[in-house]
């Protein structure tokens, strides 16, 4: 066979299929020709080989498995692509930087309001009600860029807003909800407490008395996301006098409250998690979340965010796998992407399983 004959018969293979090619082509015969080729002669065919091989196209680095996108519909699809696009021009070139320094890029936040995702399930009040599933996929698709986004952002749109939504009063709702929804208003969630964790059925050890039209309240707060420059904190705090579970709007400026940054963390550096102090702290009756009277009201707004949570672990996973399969394609090693061995192979596999 001359070498054009070669080429041709080389186009006409798809190496993906040679295993079963390999089952009809006569092998000794196939050696015989190979051992009279000259060096030169063997070593442009091998070149015909791996230039054959590199028209194969790379997978696309895709980590839903499990096709869940192709149960959204085009609008959805349409804001998905857009946060995409969001996180990958604007937040991963910083990300990195963002996180060694300790510092959220502040910058961020009103093209993350253009958007209108935050409250995007809520129902009245000028809001969309979306499906849960689109909300879900909405947190997936900023972890995977960056959870320290995607944690800010569940805490402004779930916790902080899900707690007016849940426990406000219809004219707290219509005050807060749409200055939130744009960023205008930015809040935090203040529950979590330094001795106590997050066991606020029982436990909680900030507390609250009534003073006339005014509350008083003291106590400490940790680990509290966004605090640190949000306008305000729901507070939720023990009623003295029923030992009930009450929330309260809590103003950054309000006499007797600080929020000092919690620093040489190990992870989510870029969220500015706060240790929140309140000594006597006034916080007048019309800023008491009106339908938070028990630890069960608490507990609906956890409820209602926790899914979210899951959501995020998958971005953070899918991040992962994407980006490894990014980087296998192109790292190259002994002449050819490392991907390209078993073994490797048999790792990123595990990754998505």
């Amino acid at each position: 066979m001359s070498m054009g004959d070669w080429k041709k018969l080389l186009d006409q293979i798809d190496l993906g299929r040679i295993s079963t090619l390999a089952k009809k082509v006569n092998l000794p015969k196939l050696i015989g020709i190979f051992s009279q080729l000259e060096p030169a002669d063997l070593a442009h065919l091998a070149s015909l080989v791996r230039a054959k091989h590199r028209k194969t196209p790379l997978p696309v680095a895709d980590g839903d498995f499990y096709d869940i996108g192709a149960h959204l519909t085009d609008e959805e699809r349409a804001i998905r692509a857009r946060v995409r696009e969001l996180m990958q021009a604007e937040v991963e070139p910083i990300a990195n930087d963002c996180w060694l320094r300790g510092e959220f890029p502040l910058q961020i936040i009103p093209k993350l309001a253009a958007l209108d995702l935050a409250g995007m399930t809520f129902k009245g009040y000028g809001f969309p009600a979306r499906r849960n599933v689109l909300e879900g996929i909405i947190a997936q698709e900023i972890a995977r860029v960056d959870v320290s986004i995607s944690t800010f952002f569940g805490v402004q749109s779930g916790l902080a807003m899900g707690s007016i939504y849940l426990c406000g009063s219809d004219e707290q709702r219509t005050e807060y909800l749409p200055k939130m929804r744009r960023f205008e208003l930015l809040g935090a969630f203040g529950l979590t407490e330094p001795d106590v964790g997050s066991g606020a059925a029982g436990g909680l050890t900030t507390t609250c008395r009534r003073d006339g039209d005014h509350w008083i309240i003291d106590g400490q707060k940790k680990w509290i996301g966004n605090a640190t420059f949000a306008d305000f904190t729901v507070i939720w705090a023990r009623d003295e006098s029923d030992n009930q579970v009450k929330g309260f709007i809590v103003d950054r400026t309000s006499d007797g409250f600080t929020a000092k940054k919690i620093g040489d963390k190990m992870a989510l550096r870029t969220v500015q998690n706060a240790e929140i102090t309140l000594s006597g702290v006034r916080v007048p009756e019309e800023k008491r979340l009106q339908n938070a009277n028990s630890f069960k009201d608490t507990a609906a707004v956890l409820r209602a965010t926790r899914a979210g949570v899951a959501w995020q672990a998958v971005g953070c996973a899918r991040g992962a796998y994407e980006s490894t399969v990014q980087y296998v394609q192109k790292r190259e090693q002994f002449g050819r992407p490392i991907g390209a061995f078993q073994l490797v192979q048999s790792m990123v596999a595990h990754m998505l399983g």
